[in-house]
């Protein structure tokens, strides 16, 4: 039988890609804070896992997803003073599965395969508009840039202990982003973000992200938050036993709290 399960674990927070933040549709010349956590399930996970030379397909869809409670758990805390920002972001997700070996010494045999991947970004962010539309709903864009840290740890182990290979990779890697954030109606907020990392440093060729959310605020302080998210990684880097990475897509819905701190 076929066994896949992908678990998630947020920092309370810190975490990846909060949605709509209302700080940055409203100026201000004092500090304010905004922090979110939420519950991302990967309704669709593909790709590879490659450990010292010998790979295993990842092949994740819906049903697997509902039958296996696939999720995940991310958030992220920012701060802001007029058009200026401070963001800290952070992730993690961790993956189990029986597969099929598909390179390597160990082709064609069965296999255990986990891979768990973290990361922490520190960010500065800077509004570069900020307005309103004809029918007087505000709306802001602003960019994102700073540096993450990644650590990456897999494993691939045969049947019967014939395969046992496994390590850790840890790096830094620049990272930007982009967020539109606009007022749908009262008491509801949108935002599109994208981000992406890595460009060829340290191995990551690249890693990036899209959310689409929206935000339902309750009060001044307290907001509903859903939407949905995609996510892609493709990694790799030679180790003394064989070539080391992942490449890995994960979509899904996504719901989750956000506070505000004035």
């Amino acid at each position: 039988m076929r066994y896949l399960k992908f678990l998630g674990l947020g920092f309370v927070i810190l975490g990846q890609q909060a949605v709509a933040n209302p700080l940055v549709l409203t100026d201000s010349d004092s500090w304010r804070y905004h922090g979110s956590l939420a519950l991302f399930a990967a309704t669709s996970t593909t790709g590879t896992v490659t450990v010292d030379g010998s790979a295993a397909d990842v092949d994740l869809d819906l049903g697997d997803a509902l039958d296996y409670l696939d999720l995940t758990a991310t958030g992220r805390f920012e701060a802001w003073r007029g058009n200026f920002g401070l963001i800290a972001e952070g992730h993690y997700i961790g993956l189990s599965e029986s597969a099929t070996a598909t390179e390597g010494g160990f082709a064609g045999n069965s296999v255990e395969v986990e891979s768990t991947q973290a990361w922490l970004s520190l960010m500065a962010g800077y509004r570069l508009a900020l307005g309103s539309f004809a029918n007087g709903r505000p709306y802001a864009f602003d960019v994102q840039g700073g540096a993450r840290y990644n650590r990456l740890t897999q494993s691939i182990v045969g049947s019967g202990g014939a395969l046992d290979a496994g390590g850790t990779e840890r790096w830094w890697e620049p990272v930007v982003a982009t967020r539109f954030t606009w007022g749908l109606a009262d008491g509801w907020d949108g935002a599109f973000v994208v981000d992406a990392s890595g460009f060829g440093a340290n191995g990551n060729d690249l890693a990036w992200s899209a959310t689409l959310g929206v935000a339902r605020r309750f009060n001044d302080r307290s907001s509903l938050v859903f939407g949905w998210r995609h996510y892609d990684i493709d990694f790799q880097t030679s180790r003394a036993g064989g070539p080391f990475g992942a490449d890995l897509s994960s979509s899904g819905p996504f719901i989750g709290y956000a506070h505000t701190f004035n």
